[in-house]
């Protein structure tokens, strides 16, 4: 429906627009109110049906735009709300991303943890992102950071992560040293 409300939207800027600029020329007498007046009666008379479609399907959009809504803020898109009974608090996007990162830290198989939350309807899901040591045992280590990672979100927020991807990027490799000659 987001789409569907831009949509209304643009158009009737564009019809705002449109009028003020009629508006504008108007009262500075750029244009005569007599011959727009006669153009827009020949016109309106020699397109009855057209005007009358165009006109019904505006009337409609102006409706649904008028009583409509997305039920989309940006709170919701950028973070939960927890409510309780002394109030409500708000966890955001970068609050769940330092509490896996946190977890991630306490890997020294990991290196160069990244960390990307996303925040639907549907709930929380997290994607990780590193290198891994050489030796790693990737199904060992998947397995316990996600299950840490879930408890640890679960014990501070109340909140269950619903997906926690570890995705590989590749294996780390130390930089060779220069030897002097």
């Amino acid at each position: 429906m987001k789409g569907f409300e831009k949509f209304i939207l643009c158009l009737f800027s564009i019809i705002m627009i449109v009028i003020s600029v009629f508006l504008i020329l108007i009262s500075t007498s750029m244009i005569q109110v007599g011959d727009l007046y006669n153009v827009a009666i020949d016109f309106l008379i020699a397109n009855k049906l057209w005007v009358l479609v165009v006109g019904a399907v505006i009337s409609l959009l102006g409706l649904v735009g008028l009583f409509s809504s997305s039920g989309d803020n940006d709170e919701s898109r950028s973070g939960l709300a927890i409510k309780n009974d002394s109030g409500t608090v708000f966890l955001n996007r970068d609050t769940f991303e330092s509490m896996i990162m946190s977890v991630c830290r306490n890997y020294p198989e990991l290196v160069n943890p990244k960390v990307d939350v996303s925040i639907a309807e549907d709930g929380v899901k997290a994607n990780i992102y590193a290198l891994i040591m050489p030796e790693t045992v990737v199904p060992t280590l998947s397995s316990k950071l996600q299950d840490n990672i879930m408890q640890v979100v679960k014990k501070q927020t109340t909140i269950e992560i619903k997906e926690a991807n570890v995705k590989i990027k590749g294996v780390y490799v130390e930089p060779v040293k220069k030897q002097n000659s």
